[in-house]
């Protein structure tokens, strides 16, 4: 509905735009938290595979708005090793990390990168969201976000770390074992 209102309102009514645009933003946050809701109740048994991490992170990408990849900066290390790793959990862990980003970044960039370790593959995320003490204080949804999260990649044998500093932003470091 927000985006067929953007649409069809008139450029000049910029009050109607801006109000488009926070229903937009509302309906995309309430399908973050849904979607993160109904990973937690997930109880169909895991199917890990070996997957291409960077493959899976270029296809869910490529797959959201134009706005929201060009907030996005990817650095892909390349040629890393496969991770076991659900494929459909493993793309929706994705989805949900990249929702959750951009829900704190507002519209600041973020970065996502990968890269290898002694003990496996590494996923980082990346906001300068200035302001942030704890976990807590990041705002609804966070919570219920970061731990479907984790229940994805303890359940994969892997391990998420989030750290907040309220000088230089939010950090989010995923292992795949």
């Amino acid at each position: 509905i927000a985006s067929y209102l953007n649409l069809v309102l008139p450029r000049e009514d910029h009050r109607a735009r801006e109000q488009a645009s926070r229903l937009q933003h509302l309906i995309e946050q309430s399908n973050w938290i849904l979607t993160c809701g109904l990973q937690m109740v997930n109880t169909a048994p895991l199917a890990p595979e070996p997957v291409d991490l960077e493959e899976l992170i270029t296809q869910t990408a490529a797959g959201r708005s134009t706005h929201h990849c060009s907030r996005l900066d990817l650095q892909l290390a390349g040629d890393l090793p496969l991770v076991h790793l659900d494929p459909g959990r493993g793309r929706a862990l994705i989805e949900n990390l990249l929702s959750l980003f951009e829900y704190l970044s507002q519209d600041g960039p973020l970065r996502l990168a990968t890269s290898q370790m002694a003990e496996g593959v590494c996923l980082t995320l990346a906001a300068p969201v200035l302001g942030h003490r704890s976990e807590a204080s990041l705002g609804p949804g966070c919570a219920l976000s970061l731990t479907s999260a984790r229940q994805v990649v303890e359940a994969h044998g892997g391990t998420c770390r989030l750290q907040v500093d309220p000088a230089s932003g939010v950090v989010l470091k995923v292992l795949f074992l």
